[in-house]
């Protein structure tokens, strides 16, 4: 089989939670035949994994961002001379199976009635919902003066999303509540499941014994660039660092990333978060962490960093939103509130327990170990491809 995998960015090496996902899906299907992946930011990979290639379009390089120049809210509008190159790159491999990253590449799929190859829209979040939620946390204000403009972005994000999930063979999703999501905006046709991945497994390695929970020093890693989470670290300057000093305890937060906005930096300074940009080596800062505070309040899919942490055996501390659609049980796997605070204080009352701490990191652990590991996710690919019909039906 041969199989032709488009990303925005380059896949390898995995980096943000986008990569990360690209590249665990192209090494699941690396086991069962050539994989070449194209995408249109980031340079040549060096040193992709055995049966995989990777190249640039040619076209986008230079170009900048795409969202700054789209005139689209989600979805990347190809100039002529990308989508000429896709086109050619397409008809030039020949695959059998062609996956496609996300709305912002779905123009993509229009080509795939003249190849007749089969075509994987692979959702990592469902973006109408995206678009909706930054709206949502504008000030009331913006809300009242950008209505019309809101509106307008709203109705294209969620035409997108059914144009799209209607063109593909099949449609891959981060967790049953995206599902459910897109199947609301109108007919789809084949959904299948495919989890996130443990971003390292190594981390699994990492010891969990009630020592490491006694501290309270807490660690969060997210794209900080990326709008939830510069309001997660908000959340956690505002919210949780008032609640940790009234403790009376020593604490520590650690704020790692990469790309981070201005605000993040003036974020960590005034609250005394320790600001890491761009980390080489996630496991050693996972590894002198006990909590992850993750006060989620906007986004889609399911958070490559909640897997990440309770794979690396912190105790996760987090809002529904944060670990919606994992099937995580709160008080098993994880510590849940919607309130920042809240979150702080039940982080400092488990600190005073560190046995059940320990207990926790393992449990959260176990579940992400059986679930989200290189083997299951590579187990549900191959079924979800193997029930694919063998020709494009439209």
């Amino acid at each position: 089989m041969r199989i032709l995998q488009f990303t925005v960015d380059c896949p390898f090496p995995p980096v943000s939670g986008a990569e990360i996902r690209n590249a665990a899906n192209a090494r699941a299907l690396a086991s069962m035949g050539e994989v070449l992946t194209v995408s249109l930011t980031g340079a040549p990979a060096p040193s992709p994994p055995p049966n995989i290639r990777h190249r640039i379009i040619e076209a986008a390089r230079g170009r900048g961002l795409w969202g700054r120049r789209s005139p689209h809210p989600t979805v990347h509008m190809m100039p002529d001379d990308e989508l000429a190159e896709a086109d050619a790159i397409w008809r030039e491999f020949s695959p059998d199976l062609v996956v496609v990253e996300e709305i912002p590449l779905s123009q993509l799929l229009t080509l795939a009635p003249k190849h007749r190859a089969r075509t994987v829209l692979d959702q990592h979040n469902i973006d109408s919902r995206t678009v909706a939620d930054r709206i949502a946390g504008l000030t009331l204000w913006q809300q009242i003066r950008d209505w019309r403009q809101n509106r307008r972005k709203r109705a294209q994000a969620r035409d997108a999303d059914r144009r799209a999930a209607a063109m593909a063979d099949q449609v891959w999703v981060c967790s049953q509540t995206d599902g459910a999501l897109l199947s609301a905006l109108g007919p789809v046709g084949d959904v299948r499941l495919i989890a996130n991945p443990i971003p390292d497994e190594t981390v699994l390695s990492l010891p969990i014994g009630a020592e490491r929970y006694r501290e309270l020093s807490l660690c969060f890693i997210g794209h900080l660039g990326y709008f939830p989470n510069i309001d997660a670290v908000k959340q956690i300057g505002r919210g949780m660092v008032p609640r940790l000093t009234a403790s009376g305890r020593p604490w520590s937060i650690t704020v790692a990333g990469r790309n981070p906005r201005d605000v993040v930096r003036g974020l960590c300074t005034k609250h005394g978060l320790q600001l890491i940009e761009n980390p080489p080596h996630l496991p050693d800062l996972l590894g002198r962490a006990g909590y992850a505070p993750i006060p989620l309040r906007f986004g889609g899919g399911t958070r490559i960093k909640v897997l990440e942490a309770m794979a690396a055996g912190l105790v996760v501390c987090a809002t529904e939103k944060a670990v919606e659609g994992l099937g995580l049980q709160a008080g098993r796997h994880f510590l849940s509130s919607n309130d920042a605070g809240e979150l702080a204080s039940k982080i400092v009352d488990l600190a005073k327990r560190p046995q059940a701490a320990a207990e926790m990191a393992e449990s959260g652990r176990t579940f992400v170990r059986d679930n989200h590991s290189s083997a299951a996710i590579e187990k549900a690919i191959r079924q979800a491809i193997a029930e694919m019909p063998l020709h494009r039906t439209g």
